[in-house]
């Protein structure tokens, strides 16, 4: 009988020895249940399926919704790789010609009235909540380090969230980033933008997912300013095809002639 009943606590101490070295690990029991938690791995599916790979050209339609009105741009992004983007101002007509290069770590502006390209961050402002990283669709991987953090429900299903920290001296757009991934799909599921010190900033949303180059992928970002209640900035991405550009397009000096 003693027997016996050393053995069953001997059961129940290996069953709460289990929890709770899941507790403290920082990944829940439902986390391993739906399968990946490597951060790597997730990101990189997750980024392959919100930022097409190899050379592509895509039409941005932004608009911005602040005090009740909305302001429209467009743009053409000419992108070459994970880390080569050429943003083509189309409208309004007083920034038409203006051209906003990303090579590698390096960022500039060329306007047509000025003599030169200028250098500039990703995180700077284009208009309303987007910055000129936004538009030049900059790619998570390479440019952050990514953390597992949790599972949490996001409309009724599974997603991973990771935590993304920038890398010194990369193009980034924000300093922190928390990235939901649907657990099944991998698709993106939102985003939320912070400063270096964690205060949330921005909150973005991929949506109106199609086939885009044989996958399904998001033709839509929403952008939610959370310091600013109502202000909303729409990112639509529109008509894209697989073109090949050569690597003059994406230097410096080229700029004003592109």
């Amino acid at each position: 009988m003693k027997a016996e009943q050393n053995l069953g606590w001997q059961k129940i101490c290996s069953a709460l020895l289990a929890l709770a070295v899941i507790w403290t690990s920082g990944v829940s029991k439902s986390a391993m249940a739906a399968g990946q938690t490597d951060p790597k791995v997730i990101l990189e599916k997750a980024e392959v399926i919100r930022n097409p790979t190899g050379d592509y050209t895509v039409e941005v339609e932004l608009a911005d919704t602040k005090d009740g009105k909305t302001d429209k741009r467009n743009y053409e992004t000419l992108v070459k790789g994970r880390d080569k983007a050429l943003v083509k101002f189309i409208t309004p007509r007083s920034e038409s010609g203006t051209r906003v290069l990303m090579s590698g770590p390096d960022m500039y502006v060329f306007v047509p009235t000025s003599a030169k390209p200028v250098r500039i961050s990703a995180n700077q402002k284009l208009t309303g909540n987007a910055a000129y990283g936004d538009i030049a669709r900059l790619s998570f991987i390479g440019n952050y380090s990514a953390k597992y953090k949790a599972l949490e429900k996001v409309g009724g299903k599974d997603s991973h969230v990771l935590e993304l920290d920038s890398i010194p001296d990369r193009p980034v757009t924000y300093d922190k980033i928390e990235y939901w991934v649907d657990a099944k799909t991998m698709r993106p599921v939102k985003v939320v933008y912070m400063t270096q010190s964690g205060k949330a900033i921005r909150e973005g949303t991929f949506e109106d997912f199609g086939d885009v180059f044989g996958l399904e992928r998001p033709r839509t970002f929403i952008l939610k300013n959370l310091l600013k209640s109502g202000h909303l900035t729409k990112l639509k991405f529109k008509n894209p095809q697989q073109k090949s550009f050569p690597a003059l397009m994406f230097e410096k000096q080229n700029l004003g002639r592109n």
